[in-house]
């Protein structure tokens, strides 16, 4: 009677494809149940306050207050993407509200004091009244060509240049890197670092993201004169990074990301959103899309058989570039062929954490012995084999399998992919040559109140907090749709980030595995709680500790036990590991239709989309592997938008 996720599922406002989906989706549902979920509006809202977190020189943790600006958009309607002028216009329309505010103030202040310098004969002009002169000329800059689209931008550089410069010998002169003043100095350093960098690379060769995705996006930053110590130190570069979960195997001290795909999800996050730039599930994503999905899909005809484990997708002659064969392992039997993998209770579709065992042939035994099917450590012995061949028993195969388990790890376990991977080079190099990055996820229910835990700020959504757990959202809208045994609780808060393990590369037959990081994830989450919780929750303190009693649990547990009665999850299974889009691979990923099998469609987050992982590009992929098999849909919104250039606008 609790919701557990892996981690905290974020949507931004430029999730098209995901919004059509979730609106589509609502509309069809049976309008004779009353839902508890009635509209689209009601399972996701927006969140629009996004502190970042910024370490102080004495080792203790400040936030920037960053709260969005909203827009008259309305995400998953209306039409193409914005240009490549219209995004710039639109991140520099953020800055100028971001130096507003105490920002202006303090500039006239300083400038009132210093007065006009010798070579002016007024007051200088604000920095953000110089940006929006700037953004006034990129408006203008859509419809140059040649000489003078280059003359244009070195005016917008120029402009750009002088508020940088003078922000920085001004308000930010003196500032702590992490101050607020500091911040904003870091967000204008970097928005020209990618002007320079769009200029060069984007603008004047008329060349898309994608073709910069051979550079690191920080090394392609300082190549265009990011001042190196933002680079190393900005909470605003360790923001894209938490947000991205772009670190090589988990590990922050190891960045990784492609500078065009790492260019364009921002402008994509900052510059393309609609209604808000966050939005935030209000129930479980399994009752939210996974479970009315897949009602949707059985109304519309879809059949489903659970529990069957691939162990192998064999080719057949290399001279047919086809898939012959697929082997199951069939883990358990069901009871009755009609499996029913959701429930409806409370006008909520639930789906499960685990199976309904009692729809299972020896689920009591399972469920005693703790089976998790879904592990790639799991020790139950299969109940059976099945194997499947093309022409008798399929037309095309859709590979949607996470790409970490298509993945050899180790010496001891091939991979389900062997034969394909062995005929198709392509196929090979998207497989072994795109990296896969691990993550561990916590959810705390409390018995006190977030103004009671001592966060006085607002709801809020974290970034770049202390590692490893540097994300973090108040969840408390779930509490509205959990029940059961349970005490009720005042706030409920989530935490995620990258898990920096080799457990995912374990063999299958080290079944301990699991165990390990399950006690490993539940030792950094006591560190956690006790050094670093105490930044956002001050009043959580006991002894110089962390007070334990905040923690809802059921009566009589005292102390680091109550910890239990929460969920802690280590994303260590190679099929809940996210993406990596690290610099020089990007060229290794594969469309659709670009398997080099002719009955093979690829889709999941592991394929070519345009974006780091997360749940737009699931969606997206999805669609595309529609498309590749039946022309259908034409259009996916942002699916090309790192491979057009300039020139040919939208996607």
């Amino acid at each position: 009677d609790r919701n557990c996720e892996h981690g905290l599922h974020v949507w931004f406002g430029f999730y098209e494809n995901t919004f059509q989906l979730i609106k589509e989706l609502y509309a069809a549902r049976d309008p004779t149940v009353d839902w508890a979920l009635k509209t689209w509006q009601d399972a996701v809202k927006p969140q629009n306050f996004t502190p970042i977190g910024m370490p102080n020189p004495d080792g203790s943790w400040a936030t920037f207050p960053l709260t969005w600006p909203t827009n008259l958009g309305v995400p998953g309607e209306g039409g193409l993407l914005p240009t490549i002028w219209e995004v710039i216009e639109t991140v520099g329309d953020f800055i100028i509200l971001l130096l507003e505010g105490k920002e202006k103030a303090s500039f006239q202040a300083i400038m009132a004091i210093a007065g006009p310098t010798p070579a002016h004969t007024e007051v200088e002009p604000l920095p953000e009244r110089v940006l929006a002169a700037a953004m006034q000329l990129v408006r203008g800059l859509a419809e140059q060509v040649g000489d003078e689209l280059r003359d244009g931008f070195d005016r917008v550089l120029d402009l750009v240049g002088w508020a940088h410069k003078t922000h920085g010998g001004t308000v930010a002169a003196g500032a702590h890197p992490q101050s607020a003043h500091g911040i904003v100095h870091d967000v204008i350093d970097i928005f020209f670092a990618v002007l320079r960098g769009v200029a060069k690379d984007i603008i004047v060769p008329n060349a898309p993201l994608v073709s910069l995705d051979e550079m690191e996006f920080c090394d392609w930053l300082l190549k265009h004169g990011a001042d190196p110590k933002v680079i190393a130190h900005s909470s605003v570069i360790r923001a894209i990074y938490d947000t991205t979960f772009q670190y090589e195997e988990g590990d922050d001290t190891r960045r990784a990301l492609a500078a065009g795909t790492g260019l364009g999800t921002i402008m994509r996050i900052v510059g393309t959103y609609k209604g808000s730039c966050m939005w935030l599930i209000q129930a479980g994503m399994g009752e939210v899309m996974v479970g009315p999905l897949y009602q949707h899909l059985v109304k519309t005809g879809v059949k489903f058989e659970f529990f069957h484990k691939v162990t192998s997708i064999e080719p057949g002659d290399p001279e047919d570039a086809m898939v012959s064969k697929v082997r199951f392992e069939v883990q358990a039997q069901t009871a009755s062929r009609d499996y029913q993998p959701v429930k409806v209770e409370n006008g909520m579709v639930i789906w499960p954490t685990e199976p309904h065992w009692d729809q299972l042939s020896g689920g009591s035994a399972m469920k005693a012995a703790g089976v998790n099917f879904e592990s790639n450590w799991v020790n139950w012995p299969p109940a059976a084999e099945k194997v499947i061949e093309a022409e008798q028993d399929f037309d095309v195969v859709v590979l949607g399998i996470a790409l970490g388990a298509l993945k050899q790890l180790n010496p001891q376990d091939p991979s389900i992919c062997a034969g394909l991977i062995a005929q198709s080079p392509p196929f090979a190099n998207w497989i072994n040559k795109t990296g896969i990055i691990p993550s561990m996820g916590v959810q705390l229910w409390s018995d006190k109140t977030l103004n009671e835990l001592g966060w006085t700020q607002g709801k809020p959504a974290l970034v770049s907090g202390p590692e490893y757990l540097n994300i973090w959202a108040d969840m408390s809208p779930v509490l509205a749709f959990e029940s059961g045994g349970h005490s009720p609780s005042k706030s409920l808060h989530y935490l995620t980030g990258t898990y920096s393990t080799q457990f995912y590369k374990q063999p299958r037959s080290a079944t301990t595995t699991p165990a390990a990081a399950a006690a490993d994830i539940r030792a950094q989450t006591v560190s956690w709680l006790n050094g670093e919780a105490k930044n956002w929750w001050p009043l959580a303190r006991s002894g110089g500790a962390f007070d334990w009693s905040v923690l809802t649990a059921p009566s009589g547990v005292t102390g680091e036990a109550r910890l239990d009665a929460q969920y802690l999850r280590a994303n260590i299974d190679p099929t809940e590991c996210c993406t990596l889009a690290a610099p020089g691979k990007s060229k290794y990923r594969l469309h659709a239709a670009e398997s080099g099998f002719h009955n093979l469609i690829l889709c999941g987050e592991g394929t070519a989309f345009g974006l780091t992982t997360c749940f737009e590009g699931a969606v997206m992929s999805g669609a595309a592997a529609s498309r590749a098999i039946c022309g259908s849909p034409e259009q996916i919104i942002g699916y090309d938008f790192l491979e057009r250039k300039p020139s040919e606008g939208p996607g």
